[in-house]
């Protein structure tokens, strides 16, 4: 019984100091500064000196002109059917040559055996036997003309009017290039439900299908005939780069001009993710960063491109996005979690 009011006082006390505790707990909460929300967003506030210690760092960005691309997708191509072409045709058109020769040399034989004849100087038989070996010599030229002729016809349907011609001239630089091996022949089929190519001089492809590190092709015609599986349109390119050889398929990434559009362009490195979200962190004040949201960024072999939702010569961050995204985590925990 004795020890009774030693608990009533220790109980007291332990209940003041429990209270005191609380009552501590609840100013420093209240000397807290209360977070900053623009447009809905929280304002994070970093001072230049931890910014430069950090190795954080903005960038201000110009909008530019950016051309969407459609990919597709091609095959380099042997030349072996070309050099068939140009060796018929120039075979078919040497023979062609040679009896038109013949052919002029017995027109004026025959000429001048018709005049010895009516002078009764020459026999009948000599001259109906020069304009026999003239029938003869016609009837090849004739073959030879209607030769040359199919085979040409024949390259026109596959290849088209360019690279018939390369292969039909004597002295084609573009043909011997490819003869050579220091240029290769493309062709690029478009899907069915795309249109013709809009003024494309050239266009990136890669056999490696990476975007990145993709190389030039030129553009040299529309192939007459279309895919016969997809039904899409076919192009003809030539490409001298090393990495590409015949046989090879490729991806390609060809230019639309019609769909230009304004934006800016920014390293991947500016660009956050979280839960399938993309957004940046524009720098406001000397100490103050928020985070925008981004719609439908675009991938580009520079980075991202960002159609009309940052303006000219905002700072965006470019080194320490990540950093800023964990300072706007840490920001948003309610005050009740912090172990402080």
């Amino acid at each position: 019984m004795k020890c009774y009011p030693l608990v009533l006082l220790f109980c007291f006390l332990s209940f003041f100091s429990l209270s005191t505790i609380a009552s501590d707990d609840d100013d420093d909460k209240n000397e807290q500064s209360p977070t900053q929300i623009i447009n809905g967003q929280v304002v994070i506030h970093l001072d230049e000196e931890f910014q430069e210690t950090s190795g954080l760092e903005t960038q201000q960005f110009k909008t530019v002109e950016f051309q969407k691309e459609v990919i597709a997708y091609g095959k380099a191509i042997s030349v072996s059917p070309l050099l068939s072409i140009r060796h018929q045709y120039q075979s078919a058109t040497a023979k062609k040559a040679g009896t038109k020769a013949r052919l002029t040399k017995a027109e004026s034989t025959i000429a001048r055996l018709r005049n010895l004849h009516q002078n009764e100087a020459v026999s009948t038989r000599k001259l109906q036997n020069q304009q026999s070996q003239w029938q003869s010599d016609k009837a090849t030229y004739d073959e030879m003309t209607y030769k040359s002729s199919l085979i040409i016809n024949q390259s026109l349907l596959r290849w088209g009017e360019h690279i018939t011609q390369w292969a039909k001239g004597q002295n084609s630089a573009q043909f011997d290039s490819l003869i050579s091996g220091k240029s290769t022949l493309l062709t690029v089929t478009l899907s069915a439900r795309n249109t013709q190519l809009d003024n494309v001089k050239t266009i990136l492809i890669n056999p490696t299908g990476e975007r990145k590190g993709a190389f030039k092709a030129s553009f040299i015609s529309q192939l007459p005939s279309t895919d016969q599986f997809s039904h899409g349109l076919q192009y003809s390119f030539l490409s001298d780069n090393k990495n590409i050889k015949p046989g090879m398929n490729f991806t390609a990434w060809i230019p639309q001009y019609k769909n230009k559009q304004l934006g800016v362009i920014i390293p991947e490195s500016a660009l956050a993710w979280h839960l399938g979200q993309s957004f940046v962190f524009i720098k406001i004040d000397d100490e103050q960063f928020i985070h925008q949201n981004i719609i439908n960024p675009i991938k580009v072999p520079k980075g991202y491109f960002i159609t009309k939702q940052l303006d000219d010569n905002e700072e965006i961050v470019v080194t320490g996005t990540q950093m800023l995204l964990s300072h706007e985590f840490r920001s948003q925990i309610p005050d009740e979690d912090d172990d402080d």
